[in-house]
């Protein structure tokens, strides 16, 4: 089982060296030079403080920029990113650390917004794992935050604490971003969120309902997608530790035994939708009979074989991270990781001086699979579970290697 885990291995890593991510793009320095290049498009989640080039896309040689050099930088078909000096609310938003104030706790800030609308308005994004900030600018605003806070109000009489909402961007839209495609009540409507001030800033910039509906259509957003699987699983098992009861330990026959399942799977909008989660039930059945070995006298240290049964069936549970490497529109090659938990696991051990009915303890999963369209092959290799972890001093060694090939219903 440990070569199949290397080979896993080993093919994940070649899979991540093989892939190209370097896009057409161009960055401006600070004195005003626009440089056409090639940028490695990571499809940023929280908003980047460098980035990385080439000039041509066979150069060998890597370079680096930084907000300390670059005024804006942009991938095509892809984000573009400005940079800015801006005061940013830097309220903690977590319920553990919420604020007791309304007002925002402002720190001054020399970053990278994401440009999400351009225009007579432009709407700007910031983005770190611990805060969301939309920004905006104007003809007559500088870049300026549009202020969002949650907080905890308490009452003075009874001491009673609610979560209220400071929604100043309403106020800050309503005196700098109105006019006669916007109105008062969609601005009281809105929340703060990109999908909707993105629709609302491009109203504003006079885009048609054709281009609102395009655009926000076209924005990066993640998706589910429900499996069914099939395939075969290679599964070896031992059952060890039984010498100290008077029994050798007995090994039992490596088998290719059949497996289904269905699978769910989130794929997350940031990144180029590269990265998933997902949550599958796999159905698992194994049997076997072997003769093993049980002391008849301590003196001469004679064994008598004897046969025993074990059959194990169950669920396993898979809940995991998986991510994706494009080959081009149709073709990816993934890898996963996933916790698995048993589900209705069920195994006995019967032979003529003991029965055991065990439970089943969870392991972990590492898989190498190709995705064509809707159609998915994977070879999982599952670590080694215990199926009488609530015997002692008794234990197994459950594992096995499963190759899956998975249709997408939708």
């Amino acid at each position: 089982m440990k070569k199949y885990l290397l080979l896993t291995l080993f093919l994940c890593f070649s899979a991540v060296n093989a892939q190209i991510s370097f896009e057409k793009g161009y960055f401006i320095s600070n004195n005003g030079t626009k440089t056409e290049c090639f940028i490695k498009n990571i499809d940023w989640y929280n908003n980047p403080v460098d980035f990385k080039y080439k000039i041509s896309i066979d150069d060998t040689d890597i370079k680096t920029e930084t907000l300390a050099t670059v005024k804006e930088f942009g991938v095509e078909n892809g984000a573009t990113f400005k940079k800015a000096t801006v005061k940013i609310d830097m309220s903690d938003n977590r319920l553990e650390n919420i604020s007791t104030t309304k007002n925002p706790e402002w720190k001054e800030e020399t970053v990278f917004l994401k440009v999400l609308v351009q225009g007579k308005a432009n709407l700007y994004y910031y983005l770190t794992k611990d805060m969301t900030r939309f920004f905006y600018e104007t003809a007559n605003v500088p870049t300026e935050q549009l202020v969002f806070k949650e907080y905890l109000a308490v009452d003075n009489k009874t001491g009673a604490r609610t979560t209220e909402e400071n929604n100043y961007f309403k106020q800050q839209l309503f005196n700098n971003v109105k006019n006669e495609n916007t109105s008062e009540s969609e601005i009281k409507r809105l929340t703060y969120k990109t999908e909707p001030l993105v629709k609302y800033f491009l109203k504003y910039n006079n885009a048609d309902a054709a281009t609102i509906e395009k655009t926000i259509n076209t924005k990066d957003k993640g998706f589910f997608a429900l499996k069914v699987a099939a395939g075969a699983s290679l599964t070896s098992l031992t059952v060890d530790g039984a010498e100290s009861a008077g029994f050798q330990n007995a090994k039992y026959e490596t088998k290719v035994q059949p497996t289904v399942g269905i699978e769910g799977e989130y794929i997350f909008p940031f990144n180029k939708n590269k990265w998933g989660v997902f949550l599958g039930l796999y159905y698992q059945k194994y049997e076997d009979s072997q003769e093993y070995g049980v002391l008849y006298s301590i003196n001469d240290a004679k064994h008598i074989e004897h046969p025993s049964t074990v059959k194990y069936s169950g669920f396993s549970l898979p809940i995991g991270v998986r991510h994706y490497f494009f080959l081009n529109q149709n073709s990816k090659i993934f890898v996963n990781a996933a916790y698995v938990a048993t589900l209705g696991g069920k195994f006995t051990y019967e032979s003529q001086h003991i029965n055991l009915d065990g439970k089943a303890q969870g392991n972990f999963a590492f898989g190498l699979g190709y995705n064509y369209k809707k159609i998915s092959t994977e070879i999982r290799y599952n670590t080694s579970k215990n199926l009488l972890n609530n015997y002692m001093p008794y234990s197994t060694n459950f594992s096995n290697v499963d190759l899956l090939v998975s249709y997408i219903v939708f």
